[in-house]
């Protein structure tokens, strides 16, 4: 069979992944519907987080230095492995026994899968490269813009054995465990993959400081990343550079047999089944907080406010403003967790909403305590600051619930990025409008806490206001 059409049926399969997320949050669409606006929908998701990181390698060329550099290539590493986590996992669960009943051989089969699979990542696997090559040899120099490229390639090869290992580890080991020891296993696994994951992201933020402790930064071109700066210059880092491009390029190979592989689901017998009563906005809670366990893409969402508090370890108001802007990432979550199942169920707007905003309370207030308990820990002192933006986050939570209801959401970053940034700006306002008022207003001799926390009672009751005065109105 020709090249073309294996492409063509991979491109089949790979719709059918994307399809059964996005059709999941459009239960009151016609699935033609949705089958035409996958395309469309996967294309700019892929091609927003193409623009973001190649905008990176502009400016990082403009003034080159291993810092610089090697923050980047961490960055390329964390997003690929931070966005496409989710739709690996998919693509994992997917079964292929129908190509086994079509005329195709097994080494047809097995080049299917293998497109299907680089499907996911095509768009920023190919461009990122390609503007990084370009930016350096406009703004810096040919010779650094060849390792940089390498880099880059590097980072994404990685990124890409890293994910599919976690997804195929996560989903035939722990997301089906339930009960006892499984479901505690469960937690540890998360818990351990988290901090792995989230330590390329803190090492970017931290680097600097580490940095500071060595005067010669010459002493770390034999690590990734920094060998790759410093191959435009040293034979020492030339060789260490291409040692990990081939250690990149052999983990990669041999996740490609695996793709061939069936997963072999492990999963805890059922041995009764009792029922449990509780009231609904708890239900609702508990439901969202089982389902983020069995999900380590969801885990990096709900836990990204408290990295990103201790990243920016700053004022109290900057580090708080910091997890806000996180905890925007986690109200999309919140609202897009099986958000197709709850617009079947006999249950109103208002205990959905409460339970939803409930879990995204829930997460910020682990953030605050979290972040307040190391600023003390290392003498920057207690502050009240983030306890004081409670009501603008239960706000947030009621607007991203209406705006739910009115345009849906999609499950997840891979399918619903162009959702997320509709949730910014708005989200963005609400969030920070008491935290301005609280700082200008103090100038003029009023408590920064009392100021903020009125406005956003004042934004909670306007927003909640305003959804019960529509409703009476129909």
């Amino acid at each position: 069979m020709e090249f073309s059409e294996l492409r063509a049926i991979s491109s089949i399969l790979y719709k059918e992944t994307i399809f059964r997320s996005v059709s999941e949050t459009a239960v009151r669409r016609d699935p033609e519907r949705i089958l035409k606006s996958v395309d469309s929908q996967m294309w700019v998701s892929k091609a927003l987080i193409t623009l973001f990181t190649s905008a990176i390698p502009v400016f990082t060329a403009l003034n080159p230095n291993p810092l610089g550099c090697s923050v980047f290539l961490l960055y390329v590493l964390f997003m690929f492995v931070f966005f496409f986590l989710q739709v690996v996992t998919a693509f994992v669960s997917q079964s292929f026994d129908l190509l086994h009943t079509l005329p195709l051989s097994d080494e047809e089969v097995s080049r299917i899968k293998v497109l299907t699979f680089l499907r996911i990542f095509d768009l920023p696997l190919a461009a990122i490269p390609v503007t990084t090559l370009i930016a350096f040899g406009v703004f810096s120099s040919p010779r650094l813009a060849f390792w940089m490229f390498l880099g880059v390639l590097t980072s994404e090869l990685l990124a890409i054995s890293s994910v599919f290992r976690l997804a195929r580890f996560f989903y035939s080991k722990i997301a089906f465990s339930t009960g006892g020891w499984r479901a505690l296993l469960r937690i540890v696994y998360l818990l351990a993959w988290s901090v792995s994951v989230f330590g390329v992201y803190l090492a970017m933020g931290y680097l600097p400081e580490l940095l500071k402790l060595h005067a010669d930064t010459s002493a770390w071109k034999f690590l990734y990343p920094f060998c790759f700066e410093y191959a435009a210059r040293d034979s020492i880092a030339i060789a260490f550079s291409l040692l990990y491009l081939a250690l990149s390029v052999t983990l990669l190979k041999k996740i490609l047999p695996e793709l061939n592989e069936r997963v072999a689901v492990t999963a805890a017998e059922t041995k009764s089944i009792s029922v449990k009563t509780t009231h609904p906005v708890l239900s609702f809670l508990k439901k969202d907080l089982k389902i983020v366990s069995r999900s380590p893409a969801y885990v990096v969402l709900v836990i990204l406010p408290v990295a990103e508090g201790m990243l920016f370890m700053k004022p109290a108001v900057i580090s708080v403003s910091i997890v806000l802007l996180a905890i925007i990432i986690v109200a999309f979550t919140a609202y897009s967790i099986e958000s197709g199942y709850t617009k079947t169920l006999p249950v109103d707007f208002w205990t959905i909403t409460a339970g939803k905003t409930l879990f995204i309370l829930t997460i910020y207030i682990l953030a605050v305590l979290l972040l307040s308990a190391v600023r003390v820990l290392r003498g920057m002192g207690f502050s009240p600051v983030g306890l004081a933006q409670i009501p603008s986050v239960l706000t947030m939570g009621v607007f991203v619930s209406i705006v739910q209801e009115k345009v849906g959401l999609k499950k997840d970053l891979y399918t619903g990025l162009g959702s997320l940034l509709l949730l910014v700006i708005p989200c963005s306002i609400i969030a920070y409008t008491p935290i301005v008022a609280g700082v200008i207003l103090r100038l003029m001799g009023f408590s920064f806490l009392l100021v903020s926390f009125a406005f956003g009672m004042l934004e909670f009751a306007v927003v909640a206001g305003a959804k019960v005065v529509a409703d009476r109105l129909k």
